[in-house]
């Protein structure tokens, strides 16, 4: 299935005019049909929810009641949305535009385009989208099932079989953290382009969350020697098809490994996207993460992340009994790496203060004095870290 709001982003529907029904564009449709003005004599039983409609209004100059008894039997019908072709200078009758709106029913017109296009558009996305979820439900497999090396390799060829033995994975997810990106819409928009493409390719797009996974494979003779070669290779790759990559954060499994590891090469793509998330970088190497990897470590198992949220419960306790702002001061000063001046110039408090609610944190966590300054900044950039995959 696939919403009406999401076949709007397809490249054949960029001109399309909604004329009602905006707030009903999460209409789910499973099947196109298009109403020609023979057609539009035919019983319209089975019409209903899902259906998304195309009919033709050029015949309306010879048989208005025909066509607008069409048009209110559909509506009535309540399918997903109709689209209406018609010249840019004809309106569609106000009573029609009404009922659609007692119905919740989208009324949309275009103009330019043939309608069999768009049939083939559209369902070519919807296959396309039931590829992509075929191919996510085998990476989750990989990563979330224990596996043998060997079938984690004939999972893989089962997502692309025309995958080398080696792999660079890349972990893409959008530069808007506020407003997370659609992420299959660009898949759509590849989709359009590639529908009728017969080429063979070494590398595959999987959808994996709200984000991407890109696995890219090599032949032994042709293996990328430095990290600039591979990200050269893995940009000419997404913007080839369509994506701009300076719109995402792009963390990198820069270590080629076998298939057979793939599970181990998606999950060091991801924590290094989290990891360019967290600093603000475009693309991230999982070789220059550093320190992270082990926080990472923390972040993603369940049972270590709790000691997490219990030394914030009680940082969070204290700052709600005596209407202070501990928690936020301490992440400050990790965040400034300890440096109390810019901590106490970012929060506006005076460096003393600063350096009393730091101890008091240490003391309420019972943190070790030798050690404290990096127990705290694993707590704390680790919370962080939580947070942000949670958006």
């Amino acid at each position: 299935m696939i919403q009406i709001s999401e076949i709007l982003k397809l490249a054949l529907f960029k001109d399309f005019k909604i004329i009602c029904g905006e707030k009903y564009l999460d209409n789910l449709v499973n099947a196109t049909v298009i109403l020609e003005y023979e057609s539009s004599r035919i019983e319209y039983d089975g019409y209903g929810y899902g259906y998304f409609v195309l009919l033709s209004y050029f015949f309306a100059d010879k048989d208005p009641e025909l066509v607008n008894g069409t048009l209110k039997t559909l509506i009535q019908k309540q399918v997903s949305a109709i689209a209406i072709k018609i010249a840019p200078e004809k309106e569609l009758p106000q009573d029609i535009i009404e009922l659609a709106k007692i119905y919740h029913i989208p009324l949309l017109t275009f103009y330019d385009q043939f309608m069999e296009d768009l049939i083939i558009c559209i369902n070519e996305s919807m296959k396309t989208r039931a590829q992509y979820v075929v191919a996510e439900e085998k990476l989750n497999s990989i990563l979330n099932e224990k596996h043998q090396p060997n079938t984690i390799k004939k999972i893989a060829l089962e997502i692309n079989p025309n995958f080398y033995s080696n792999i660079i994975t890349v972990s893409i997810s959008s530069g808007d953290t506020l407003n997370n990106l659609k992420i299959h819409t660009y898949f759509d928009r590849l989709m359009y382009r590639q529908y009728r493409d017969t080429k063979i390719h070494d590398y595959s797009f999987v959808k994996m969350g709200h984000g991407v996974v890109l696995i890219c494979s090599y032949m032994e003779e042709k293996l990328p020697e430095t990290y600039q070669e591979i990200v050269n290779h893995v940009y000419d790759i997404l913007i080839n098809a369509g994506f701009q990559p300076e719109s995402f954060y792009i963390g990198i499994c820069d270590e080629l490994m076998t298939l057979e590891r793939l599970n181990e090469s998606v999950m060091k793509a991801k924590n290094a996207n989290v990891v360019s998330q967290f600093m603000e970088y475009n693309n991230m190497a999982y070789s220059k993460i550093g320190v992270y990897k082990y926080i990472m470590s923390i972040v993603n198992n369940p049972i270590l992340y709790h000691e997490v949220e219990d030394s914030i419960f009680v940082l969070q306790k204290y700052d709600a009994s005596h209407d202070v702002n501990l928690l936020e001061t301490v992440i400050s000063y990790i965040k400034n790496n300890g440096d109390y001046a810019r901590t106490s110039e970012e929060l506006f408090q005076h460096s003393n203060t600063v350096r009393y609610r730091i101890r008091k944190a240490e003391q309420l966590l019972d943190l070790p004095e030798n050690t404290a300054n990096e127990e705290m900044a694993i707590v704390i950039r680790s919370y962080l870290l939580h947070n942000l995959i949670m958006q």
